[in-house]
């Protein structure tokens, strides 16, 4: 098993994490700010969600890629 692409897919995950939450909370509040003419939070948030996506499939695939040896 590959500690070093284990550590990486790790860290991966971790942005994952923090990308959903922070998606969330803007979209949250974007959508509150939405009844008062104000976009940027719910922009922000919506163009957050294809990180979420990059940062899962990257973790995901080098933790399965350490584990598993190609």
């Amino acid at each position: 098993m590959d500690k070093e692409k284990l550590i990486k897919g790790v860290l991966w995950l971790s942005g994952f994490s923090l990308s959903i939450i922070m998606s969330a909370t803007s979209l949250f509040a974007g959508f509150h700010n939405m009844q008062l003419g104000n976009y940027t939070l719910l922009i922000i948030g919506l163009l957050l969600i294809p990180a979420i996506y990059f940062f899962a499939y990257k973790g995901f695939s080098l933790i399965l890629e350490a584990i598993f040896e190609k």
